[in-house]
């Protein structure tokens, strides 16, 4: 019975990984890119992504809201079409709204980062590509609600497949915008900007085409009257995505305030945080995935009555997800000068040096950050996201972010306190989040209990 909850939950994991990892790819690629740009190209690209970021997780706590609703939905009728479509065309037009929230807000940046006393000779750089990337919030946003769609349907590949191509067209489309090339002319972080928006734009209606075309997608009737939603059902939507898009804004929120936090401590700081930090955010890539996989699996077992099922699904996904946490911790310790090599080959550089002792503290919070990552959404799995969002904002605001400005701006430690702010909340969300998780499942086991 385990190994066959596993390999069911490998099974519709491993699809959205690949996804993951594709998206983040992306943003990878771009960062490698400005890398071998200047310098002072790579820092303004760490601002900009950093509040990119943390809106974007916002908007995809919301989409995330879409397969958990289905997924119940599809757990206690196979045949409710009704419900699924319902699920999608309210997160499309939940998120539709946030997006044009969002899109006006990365318009109107450079003051804000100035006010935060980011250096000058970043700000307007920074500014730029915030204006030139805000073209890709909605139809990203978009697109992650379709796969919400598709996974719940367990046939994850399709967005796998997108992502894939969206990665190969972003790497050549950005290399030409950023250096120049034939006729078009060098644009640096602006093309960066410019190129992801126009991808991600392309991916996202090759995506509604092949949904429209393949006969079990096509069979939901996605596009018929998606807008037509009612203040309720958007109310009932939001009581389930509004918590976990805070509680994703509150993880990514710690990291992007990192960024912000290390901007004020110099370029070259910034620059080596972001770049330990792709490696980290690649990493967490694997347990998201597996925590969406929960989402499913655990929603499918609870809408069908099956809570041992169902905690069985969570924990299954759980010790997967810190199992490979635990290898790229090892992976960050022994092999961290390779992998900073990838984007920077002068290791005598200041940035290398600082990367390197960033990387080193990742390796510290590997195990946390998957275990929280996989909890988070074996409860939404549950529809329990209200004492999440709590928890994650206490862990990560309340007790994180203090202690890396304490460490960071009143010890010799600099960047290297501000990760130890990182490592200290993600410890404190992950052990709360496994704790709620075990609440939860041994409550609901006696409410069904007491009812047979």
């Amino acid at each position: 019975m385990i190994l066959t909850e596993a390999r069911a939950t490998l099974t519709l994991a491993l699809p959205i990984i690949g996804t993951q990892l594709a998206q983040m790819a992306i943003h990878t690629t771009d960062v490698w890119l400005l890398s071998h740009y200047t310098p002072e190209a790579l820092a303004a690209g760490a601002l900009g992504v950093a509040i990119f970021s943390f809106l974007w997780m916002m908007g995809l706590g919301l989409a995330m809201a879409t397969p958990a609703i289905a997924a119940q939905a599809r757990g206690r009728d196979p045949n409710d079409i009704e419900g699924v479509r319902r699920a999608v065309h309210d997160g499309l037009v939940a998120t539709g709204i946030v997006g044009v929230i969002c899109t006006g807000i990365l318009l109107v940046m450079e003051p804000f980062l100035r006010l935060i006393g980011q250096p000058e000779e970043l700000v307007t750089l920074a500014a730029q590509f915030m204006q030139a990337v805000s073209g890709m919030f909605i139809p990203a946003i978009w697109f992650m609600v379709l796969r919400g769609f598709v996974a719940v349907l367990e046939r994850p590949r399709s967005a796998l497949v997108l992502t894939i191509l969206a990665v190969i067209l972003n790497a050549a489309v950005n290399a030409a915008l950023i250096f120049g090339f034939w006729i078009v002319p060098e644009m640096g972080v602006v093309g960066a900007g410019l190129g992801s928006s126009l991808v991600n734009l392309i991916v996202l209606l090759l995506f509604f085409w092949y949904i429209a075309r393949d006969p079990q997608f096509s069979s939901y009737h996605l596009s018929r009257g998606w807008w037509r939603t009612t203040p309720q059902r958007l109310i009932a939507f939001l009581r389930i995505g509004a918590p976990i898009s805070l509680a994703l804004g509150a993880e990514i929120g710690l990291f992007s305030a990192g960024a912000l936090l290390m901007g004020r401590l110099g370029t070259v700081e910034v620059a080596g945080h972001q770049v330990a930090l792709q490696w980290a955010a690649l990493a967490f890539m694997i347990p998201m995935g597996l925590g969406q996989a929960a989402t499913v699996r655990v929603g499918l077992a609870t809408g069908a009555g099956d809570i041992a099922g169902a905690a069985r699904a969570g924990w299954i996904a759980i010790l997967m997800g810190m199992t490979f946490m635990a290898c790229t911790a090892l992976s960050f310790h022994f092999f961290g000068g390779q992998l900073i090599s990838v984007f920077l080959k002068d290791s005598a550089a200041p940035v290398y040096a600082m990367a390197l002792s960033y990387l080193g503290m990742a390796a510290l919070f590997q195990l946390v950050d998957g275990a929280q990552g996989v909890a988070n959404g074996a409860l939404r799995g549950l529809k329990d996201t209200a004492i999440p969002m709590v928890m994650t904002l206490v862990g990560y605001w309340l007790i994180g972010f203090p202690v890396a400005i304490w460490f960071g701006f009143f010890t010799p430690l600099r960047g290297v306190g501000v990760w130890a702010g990182l490592v200290v909340g993600l410890a404190v969300v992950a052990v709360m989040l496994l704790w709620r998780f075990a609440v939860m499942t041994r409550r609901l086991a006696r409410r069904q209990a007491m009812a047979t």
